[in-house]
């Protein structure tokens, strides 16, 4: 909530109100389009005119904001709180109220009302008391909702088009109106013809204002955030929440204003429309494969026979790996792929498949309802990061046994792990958000040098730093602001580089944990060695098993098994990074999905454990449990291929490479016309190679050897120089140089 942390000042919230324009606008790509956003205007006079009001300059606040209101239409009282990057998209007929609270992060579209109940009411409140309400971080209100009064509107709840709140929402919840039922216009028929379709609700897009959808395939669901939807058989509206609880127990109901009774069809009557897309049924289907987003129905027996949703499972973004995996165990498979993502070989094996950007919960949640109607899942699985969070909403959502969001949203969120360890272990280690170059000197007088400054959720070592001293600072925080708010061509556009951590350094030896739960019960599978650079934390190489003394490895096992019981996680495969400092193993960061990098290739070389297997068998019993310690048949390592900056002019050898003895996988990033950096991170390494030896010491060797032998990867420097790409060293954890 605004006032939660130390504001920055006020030029830099004026920039994150051009960048987050940016990143929600779908329609403006730059910080200059963003300035003739219609509602930047009355944002930015707020910006200005709150401080004004809060020092008694009523009068010059409250003309400031009636000249935003004649300009922009929208009407933001000079005492109500904004929090940082609040959005007003579109913004025409807005009004919020003067004692109203928005946190941050939130998105309002038009004709939203933050308002008080009636002066009738007010003028027998007492002196300073709240009269309008308080709405949560992240919240989404969509248009024409209207929250009247005192009450409060938790974090990541979703109020949809032309609602009326009244009530309090819990966190995460969705209060929703009903859909209009669609009358097609008569013609030839009497008067007393029945009107086919009368009752089937529209797939209109309420928050924006959309068309109504043909009658003739009427949409059970509309989009919740862009408008309000409806679950067939359920009553309307009500509130949905999301994370509480694991029982699927219904939440309290919001007091809405008077609502019509609504008619719902069964939904073999209404399909979503637009999004499903099934495998071809032979030469009579049809030749070519239908562009994203377009949609094929098909009933649900024609390829497998009815679907049982107990030996079903829902898997939010997939490699084709998993999908093979998943088919391999005789699951039906309903999967929910990214248009950026999806191939035929996921056509081919998913039973239905969903084209969607399934990072977006609006548009994830009315498919994830259908498919839970028709026809049925047993859980939610995502172990690729993307997914992660929408699949434990969707576990919460119908009280599935799967992780939920709460527990996901702390593992990808490393600030709120790190403030949430903090409450409950005194020895964890300390951080900050990262919100003025300030923020840089505070923590280094507090906590000493050096320290870490990183983002709160990114991955492959992206946006990470290590302060040394003062003297870095400046350099930093410049690098970092540079930083917010991209999607670069070395970050997948699945992901936005956007708030900052400082954290303590811990100095030690790094390893990766691969361990998978069993109904609380947690299995190291294996310690990974992880050879990082000494300045840059790209990972150089990993192997495993890592070679440890016993009595380290039980002091990894019962760290990450007590970090695992703090966070809540109780079934399923986890990648835990940690340090050995002078306080012992420190955790840096854990992920609820297999590893990166062909660590699980490494895992299934050296101890015959497949992760992807046990991630998508475990829900459904096709898997045993593992032993409390499994043990190694053999070592296993990856080996990078780095190089100075250049250009690759050539790439041979990768065939070769892959037929050689013990080799588990390579895998080639770079091509011919490819520019390559300086080791920064992850994303500038080449390609590595994945093989297995007698021990961690002969794998770690023999991986060196194939690339040597095998792989040529020419660059050409900017003086006309050419080199070969190499393998990059390996010391010890603690750090090596590429």
């Amino acid at each position: 909530m605004p006032g939660g942390e130390r504001q920055p000042g006020l030029l830099p919230i004026l920039a994150e109100d051009l960048r987050t324009i940016v990143e929600r606008d779908p329609s403006v790509r730059t910080r200059s389009e963003a300035l003739l956003h219609p509602a930047l205007p009355a944002v930015w006079m707020h910006r200005v005119a709150h401080p004004l009001y809060r020092r008694g300059r009523r009068l010059l606040a409250k003309a400031l904001m009636l000249l935003a209101r004649g300009v922009t239409g929208v009407e933001i009282h000079p005492g109500a709180v904004l929090g940082r990057r609040v959005f007003v998209d579109h913004g025409a007929a807005v009004v919020v109220g003067e004692t109203a609270v928005v946190g941050d992060d939130v998105t309002i579209y038009h004709q939203v009302t933050l308002g008080a109940v009636g002066w009738w009411r007010d003028n027998r409140r007492a002196d300073g008391e709240r009269r309008h309400p308080v709405i949560g971080a992240r919240v989404v209100l969509g248009v024409g909702a209207s929250v009247l009064g005192p009450v409060h509107v938790g974090d990541d709840a979703i109020v949809g088009a032309g609602t009326l709140i009244l009530g309090d929402v819990p966190a995460g919840a969705r209060a929703l109106a009903p859909l209009g039922a669609v009358s097609p216009r008569k013609t030839t028929l009497s008067d007393t013809d029945p009107v086919p379709g009368a009752e089937s609700p529209s797939g209109a897009d309420p928050v924006r204002g959309a068309d109504l959808v043909s009658s003739a395939e009427p949409l059970p669901i509309a989009d919740p955030v862009r408008g309000a939807d409806q679950v067939p058989g359920a009553e309307p509206p009500a509130v949905v929440p999301e994370p509480a609880g694991r029982g699927g127990t219904a939440g309290p109901r919001i007091p809405l204003g008077p609502l019509a009774p609504l008619a719902i069809p069964a939904p073999w009557e209404a399909p979503l429309a637009g999004l499903t897309r099934s495998r071809p049924q032979g030469p009579e289907s049809g030749g070519d494969r239908p562009p994203a987003r377009s949609s094929q129905s098909r009933p649900t027996d024609e390829r497998n026979g009815s679907m049982n949703p107990d030996s079903t499972v829902l898997i939010v973004g997939a490699t084709d790996e998993t999908v093979r995996k998943a088919k391999e165990l005789g699951l039906t498979i309903l999967l929910l792929q990214h248009p950026s993502k999806v191939n035929a070989e996921q056509e081919e094996l998913a039973d239905i498949l969903h084209v969607v950007d399934y990072t977006d919960w609006a548009a994830v949640e009315p498919i994830a309802r259908q498919l839970r109607v028709e026809p049925g899942f047993r859980v939610a699985v995502s172990i690729t990061e993307p997914g992660l969070e929408n699949a434990g909403r969707i576990n919460d959502l119908f009280g599935l046994e799967g992780t939920g969001y709460q527990v996901t949203r702390l593992l990808r969120d490393k600030l709120a792990m790190r403030r949430y360890l903090a409450e409950r272990d005194p020895s964890a280690v300390a951080a900050a958000p990262l919100l003025l170059r300030e923020d840089l000197d505070s923590f280094g007088a507090l906590h000493g040098y050096p320290f870490i400054v990183k983002p709160t959720d990114a991955t492959a070592s992206i946006g990470v730093f290590r302060v040394d001293g003062p003297e870095d600072a400046a350099e930093v925080w410049a690098t970092v602001e540079g930083l917010r708010g991209t999607r670069t061509d070395r970050i997948s556009t699945m992901y936005l580089l956007q708030d900052f951590l400082i954290e303590e350094y811990v100095e030690g030896p790094e390893y990766s944990v691969e361990a998978f739960s069993f109904a609380g019960r947690h299995v190291v599978v294996a310690v990974t060695e992880k050879f990082v650079h000494a300045d840059r934390f790209a990972e150089l190489g990993h192997a495993l098993p890592a070679r440890l003394e016993e009595g380290v490895r039980d002091q990894i096992r019962a760290r990450v098994a007590s970090f695992l019981d703090l966070i809540g996680l109780r079934d399923g495969v986890t990648h835990t990074e940690l340090r050995i400092g002078p306080r012992g193993p420190m955790i840096i960061e854990s992920h609820n999905r297999i590893a990166g990098d062909a660590i699980p290739e490494l895992v299934r070389g050296a101890y015959g454990i497949d992760m992807t297997e046990y991630a998508l068998g475990w829900p459904f019993g096709l898997v045993p449990e593992l032993p409390d310690r499994p043990k190694a048949h053999a070592g296993a390592s990856v080996r990078f291929l780095v190089s100075e900056a250049g250009r690759v002019e050539s790439v041979e050898g990768g065939p070769d490479a892959a037929a050689q003895d013990g080799v588990l996988d390579v895998r080639i990033t770079a091509k011919p016309g490819d520019r390559v950096h300086s080791l920064r991170d992850n994303w500038d390494r080449l390609g590595l190679v994945a093989v297995t030896g007698a021990d961690t010491t002969a794998a770690i060797r023999r991986g060196a050897e194939v690339i040597e032998d095998n792989i040529r990867i020419r660059v050409t420097g900017a003086d006309g120089r050419t080199w070969l790409a190499r393998v990059a060293e390996t010391g010890t954890p603690a750090g090596v140089r590429a």
